[in-house]
């Protein structure tokens, strides 16, 4: 929790993205720290599970074939075995029944398993967690940018500019 009191102390009005296991456990604990030192703010600390949506896609699109467009599968809950919950009503294309569903749902929930067991046999994670985190970022600027363009061209219409 070093880090979180350094964030309060010397970059308080940053943002933070937590991508460190374990996700569900640090976003509150960073939060505690945070409002400890009277800098919490809420929509500035963010927990990632974005590696579990690109790991329900990956596997949706290996399931149906479907490479392009790219399919996005929504998922929500935490990062942990019980509550990673893929949203298959969702995705972008269909699954064929309810079976495919149960399976693929089971394998994104065990896909965490699965890395440990590669990184016991040398393995590495990091890879596809700094994937994540990028494209996480990648998505938040977009949206910032969206903001920002709304802002700009809401203040000029009020000074008359077009």
């Amino acid at each position: 929790m070093n880090i979180a009191k350094a964030i309060a102390t010397t970059c308080p009005d940053a943002f933070i993205l937590v991508v460190t296991n374990p996700v569900n456990s640090l976003v509150p604990m960073i939060g505690e720290v945070l409002k400890k030192g009277g800098r919490f703010s809420p929509g500035k600390l963010f927990g990632a599970t974005t590696l579990d949506a690109i790991r329900a896609s990956t596997f949706t699109s290996q399931a149906t074939g479907c490479w392009d467009p790219p399919v996005s599968v929504p998922v929500v809950g935490g990062h942990s075995t019980n509550t990673i919950i893929p949203l298959f009503s969702q995705a972008t294309v269909k699954l064929s029944n309810e079976d495919e569903v149960k399976a693929l749902t089971d394998k994104v929930q065990q896909a965490g398993e699965e890395v440990i067991k590669a990184k016991a046999r040398g393995g590495a994670s990091k890879l596809c967690i700094a994937y994540a985190a990028a494209r996480y970022v990648s998505m938040v600027r977009v949206f910032n940018r969206q903001i920002r363009f709304l802002c700009l061209k809401s203040s000029s219409r009020r000074r008359g500019n077009r």
